[in-house]
């Protein structure tokens, strides 16, 4: 089955951190899923693993730091690649002032099924989204 999908036709996961959008998924029969992910100024996602998949992380735009395995924690920034093996804990930190904007696949796809964290809100696509950081809530 092929599958095309544009960030403008999926729905984005909003989380406490940033945005997802799957663009491609296990669901719809890939070996693979690939999606875009921001994670905002200031913002990281909790320590976590992924058991049945490998993961590589391409950046779009902005600057941070990932943590793979213990205390091996890599600055990035625009043009940079991270692979993140089975079951290897890590996670990401935005670490400057504009949001990081990461494109993220999982071999096989799975993972975006679930999030670390457990809340989260769907918003269909085409939606306006309206992001807040931790500065601007208090």
């Amino acid at each position: 089955m092929n599958s095309s999908n544009s960030a403008n036709t999926v729905e984005s996961v909003v989380l406490p951190w940033g945005v997802a959008k799957w663009l491609i998924t296990a669901d719809q029969g890939a070996q693979m899923s690939l999606g875009e992910v921001i994670v905002l100024p200031g913002q990281s996602h909790e320590w976590h693993n992924h058991e049945d998949s490998d993961e590589v992380v391409y950046v779009i735009s902005g600057h941070g730091a990932f943590t793979v395995g213990e205390g091996n924690r890599i600055p990035i920034g625009p043009g940079d690649a991270i692979h993140i093996p089975v079951g290897v804990f890590h996670d990401s930190h935005n670490t400057g002032w504009a949001p990081l904007h990461l494109l993220v696949m999982y071999s096989p796809g799975g993972p975006e099924g679930t999030t670390p964290e457990n809340a989260h809100e769907l918003v269909p696509a085409g939606a306006t989204l309206t992001m807040r950081t931790s500065v601007e809530e208090a």
